[in-house]
């Protein structure tokens, strides 16, 4: 078996590193489009996702047929991933006018997903993430050379939009065990969601087996985010060392603002240069998207974060991108951070911006913008009531949606609606972006704990308690 062969069949069964060597010898011998497809596969596993949109086009113009078509394709989706709209959208266009009728279904599912991510970067993030979840169950094999498979996809734009309770869904309905992606993701939603017990023990879980970067790109961020909540100086200048070799010469993936955001952060307080890069690098990848509403929302609330890490003054701008509940929380706690930065603490407004936080599911930002207020006010009384506030709200991370008198869960609750008004399992799993297999196990616990077995039995008991 030659080099160029020996890089394909290492990459499409899992080994990487073994992968990556063959491919290297293999380009080094001659061009050998196997060879340049795992190397472009491999580079942005490596979270060079630029360089793998070079290489992808490259291999486009190697080859013919549906092998240009596929190459092309994949060149689309990493330079939608890296928010770069017209190279995305031309790489998209040549695809589909190289394709020949009937297409192979495995070729229009991969470019389906690439309007959908276009379309997620657009702003569309809802629907984006409806039509990558239906993409994840049709009946096509997995390409080994995507950069991620559609389910983590569909969970990482929902993720951009704040919708961590969805996000929470998505990730929790899989098959058997959860791959190393899938694990670190819900990692990082526990994080952000103040779960910090959850956070350590999913990068626990995760830990052992080999990581490329694009992966340790998300523990690296946990990592910071866990070091950051310990608001000790030292254990966050430690793990910025032994994550910044990780985060150097990634690229930005606009999906991802709010994890390189919080990489910036630990920064700040460590290393001003790195800080300064990693801000620059996001604000051209939401420059290249086309600074839809809801990245630019997410970079200036960072832009606060980072005043806030290392004390500095921040001037809000005058239009904070709004819209949905999760961005107008972040537009106005932004207000309230600049304010109090700038030494003015309104309690009520800080109040008022913490309950926000709390309700879009960011209790310990809430916590922290309360201890800032508090140490810069003046006012006894009114530091004890922020501190006060600030635990109240710090303790709410850890906690799960909590079950209702009648024992049910938020989420049993929110499928009995569905069930009342008539939608399918499957019409249920497009809803809430499950499986229906994963509504039928909810639909079970229904029936268990509410003692019934036809579904006659099961709406009439929902009747009564919803």
């Amino acid at each position: 078996m030659n080099d160029a062969a020996l890089a394909d069949r290492a990459w499409r069964a899992g080994d990487a590193i073994t992968a990556i060597e063959a491919a290297d010898r293999a380009l080094a011998a001659a061009l050998d489009p196997r060879a340049a497809g795992v190397a472009a596969a491999a580079a942005a596993a490596d979270g060079a996702l630029g360089d793998a949109t070079a290489r992808w086009r490259g291999v486009a113009e190697m080859v013919e047929g549906v092998a240009a078509v596929e190459a092309r394709g994949r060149a689309a989706l990493t330079a939608a991933l890296t928010g770069d709209r017209n190279a995305a959208t031309a790489e998209l266009a040549g695809a589909r006018a190289g394709l020949t009728h009937p297409a192979p279904r495995g070729v229009t599912v991969l470019l389906n997903g690439v309007q959908a991510v276009l379309d997620a970067v657009d702003g569309d993030l809802a629907g984006a993430a409806t039509r990558l979840t239906g993409l994840a169950a049709a009946t096509v094999p997995p390409d080994p050379f995507a950069v991620e498979p559609w389910p983590e996809l569909a969970a990482e734009v929902v993720l951009a939009s704040g919708d961590d309770h969805t996000a929470r869904a998505m990730l929790a309905a899989h098959d058997g065990h959860p791959g190393l992606r899938r694990l670190l993701l819900v990692a990082w939603l526990d994080l952000r969601t103040g779960r910090l017990a959850e956070a350590r023990a999913g990068l626990a879980a995760a830990a052992g087996g080999p990581v490329l970067r694009r992966d340790a790109l998300l523990v690296a961020a946990v990592s910071a985010g866990l070091a950051r909540r310990t608001a000790d100086p030292a254990v966050v200048a430690r793990t910025w060392h032994r994550i910044a070799p990780v985060v150097a010469g990634a690229d930005v993936e606009i999906l991802q603002v709010d994890l390189w955001g919080e990489l910036s952060v630990s920064a700040a307080t460590v290393s001003a240069p790195a800080a300064a890069s990693i801000a620059t690098a996001i604000d051209a990848a939401i420059r290249r998207a086309g600074q839809p509403a809801w990245a630019l929302a997410s970079g200036l609330w960072w832009q606060v974060q980072r005043a806030a890490a290392t004390g500095s003054a921040y001037a809000a701008p005058a239009a904070f991108p709004g819209g949905s509940a999760y961005l107008t929380a972040l537009a106005g706690s932004a207000r309230a951070w600049a304010e109090v930065l700038g030494g003015r603490v309104d309690p009520t407004a800080v109040r008022g911006a913490g309950d926000r936080l709390v309700a879009a599911g960011r209790p310990w930002e809430a916590a922290a913008l309360c201890a800032a207020a508090a140490r810069r006010t003046d006012d006894p009384t009114t530091a004890r009531e922020l501190l006060g506030a600030g635990r109240g709200w710090r303790g709410k991370g850890g906690r799960d949606r909590a079950a209702g008198p009648d024992g049910l869960s938020e989420r049993e609750r929110e499928i009995g609606r569905l069930i009342l008004d008539g939608h399918t399992h499957r019409e249920i799993g497009a809803r809430l972006y499950i499986s229906p297999k994963t509504v039928e196990q909810h639909v079970a616990r229904l029936r268990q704990k509410l003692a019934v077995a036809g579904r006659a039995e099961l709406m009439s008991a929902l009747r009564s308690r919803l």
